[in-house]
């Protein structure tokens, strides 16, 4: 009998996932880097609607930076878009010239929740000098009403020692 019941369960295992709906996940890949664009478009215009628009807009969303220095947990919508309407005025007179460039995504979809992660290159000049910062950011996804938002950005800053290809 126990036997019986361990081929069941193996068996309907096997076969479960193919009885979920199918996602797209080209379609859904590049809707999330739809996504991943108007945020930093958001950020560059200094529109803080245009980036809160991205985001999933509750207490169960996270911002988080990390690097050798230590962590910064933003735990929260309004946490994290307090640290928004800061960081914007401090990018204005900081950098000059900012670019930023994502590459190297890998993404893990599933129908209404997703996870990717991917490189982010910024360049830049302070002073008249070009400076440059590698990171790796860590992302979580939900759709909401149909449209991907973040629930989660975790962002690591790379130390210079650790870049490759810079």
């Amino acid at each position: 009998m126990l036997k019986k019941n361990v081929y069941s369960l193996f068996v309907l295992a096997l076969f479960l996932p193919s009885c979920q709906r199918r996602v797209d996940t080209q379609k859904e890949e590049q809707a999330i880097k739809v996504v991943i664009e108007a945020e930093k478009k958001g950020f560059f215009d200094k529109s803080l609607e245009e980036m809160a628009a991205t985001w999933v807009q509750d207490s169960s969303s996270a911002k988080v930076f990390m690097s050798r220095d230590g962590e910064i947990d933003l735990l929260g919508w309004p946490k994290i878009n307090d640290q928004s309407r800061q960081e914007i005025p401090r990018h204005d007179s900081t950098y000059q010239n900012a670019r930023l460039q994502f590459s190297n995504y890998q993404f893990h979809i599933y129908e209404t929740s997703a996870w990717a992660i991917f490189k982010a290159d910024w360049n830049w000049s302070r002073g008249g000098q070009p400076e440059h910062l590698q990171q790796t950011r860590i992302t979580a996804f939900e759709k909401v009403d149909g449209k991907w938002k973040f629930t989660l950005m975790a962002i690591y800053n790379v130390p210079p020692e650790e870049r490759k290809g810079h």
